[in-house]
């Protein structure tokens, strides 16, 4: 029931990410992005919130989803039972009403495989949705 909750409420966000998204690479250095995501080392030390956050979502012995929102204005999502993730931006005008949303997508793998990610973003976002799949063809 958790699960489909924050799926449900990801996946609202997730939704307005579609348009400008663009998965952070060395070789990208464009400050025009709107969205950027890049994958994260499990093994790494980041701040103390963040470290905080991971440790307690890796100590919890179920599968599933988890987010945070930093002080700094990133937003993070950890899976656990998931292998790969994918994020979209989408923008609508709906007469005259703005909605920017930030979806995250996650495929489902392994009980053992965790993925963890980075979402930065330089607009105001009403929303950001986590849903998953398992179906590679939906990924």
């Amino acid at each position: 029931m958790l699960l489909r909750r924050l799926a449900v409420g990801f996946t609202t966000f997730f939704l307005l990410f579609l348009v400008g998204c663009q998965q952070g690479s060395d070789d990208d250095t464009n400050s025009d992005s709107i969205v950027e995501y890049e994958y994260l080392s499990l093994d790494e030390e980041y701040s103390d919130e963040v470290n905080d956050w991971l440790k307690n979502a890796k100590d919890d012995n179920e599968a599933g989803l988890y987010h945070l929102s930093s002080d700094d204005g990133s937003e993070y999502v950890y899976g656990k039972g998931y292998n790969q993730a994918k994020v979209s931006y989408t923008y609508e005008d709906v007469e005259g009403k703005i909605n920017n949303t930030i979806k995250a997508t996650l495929l489902e793998g392994e009980s053992n495989d965790e993925v963890l990610i980075s979402i930065t973003h330089n607009t105001d976002v009403e929303e950001i949705t986590i849903v998953v799949t398992d179906d590679v063809s939906d990924f």
